[in-house]
């Protein structure tokens, strides 16, 4: 039994079209949704001490205008705290709360705070050993008779793409020699 050619091609294209529908009705858009971000209105926020527009863009709590937690801090007793800012409507006020929070131990750093010890600790690390190409250099330049030690690399921006040279020093360096 043989299968006229317009037939398959009637078959492919009622398939190709039925994925592209359930692709696109089934879509996981909400990610991309510009409604879900879009800047519902401009509040001019008059706390008393200060005076300043805000953009009310919080989708979890209608009635929350702005919120912003900052950088944590320890006090003379040796607590770790941090302030929270949070500024609501309630009713037909605008409300203005700055919420202090303290724990005794240090459990609870933010991102930044962590990022900096752990770039502290990794310059100690850096200080204490030499570098792989230090110690390289020092096994390879051993023996006063080797010679340089020489790389290529890529140049994109140079005329006909031409590769450079980089040669390892004594010291563990890098140099670029043309």
């Amino acid at each position: 039994m043989r299968i006229h050619p317009k037939v398959i091609l009637k078959l492919m294209f009622y398939t190709i079209f039925l994925i592209m529908f359930v692709k696109y009705a089934f879509a996981d858009n909400h990610d991309l949704n510009k409604k879900a971000f879009k800047k519902d209105d401009i509040i001019e926020v008059n706390t008393g001490l200060e005076k300043f527009n805000v953009v009310k863009v919080s989708k979890q709590d209608e009635n929350t205008v702005w919120s912003k937690e900052k950088e944590r801090f320890v006090t003379a007793d040796g607590q770790w705290c941090f302030v929270t800012i949070n500024i609501k409507q309630q009713g037909d006020e605008i409300v203005k709360k700055e919420e202090l929070h303290c724990a005794d131990t240090k459990f609870g750093m933010t991102k930044n705070e962590k990022i900096k010890e752990l770039e502290k600790q990794i310059e100690l690390e850096k200080a204490r050993k030499p570098g792989y190409w230090e110690l390289f250099a020092e096994f390879y330049y051993r023996d006063s008779n080797a010679p340089i030690y020489c790389r290529k690399y890529a140049r994109p921006d140079s005329w006909f793409k031409r590769p450079g040279n980089v040669c390892l020093k004594p010291t563990g360096e890098w140099e670029v020699i043309n």
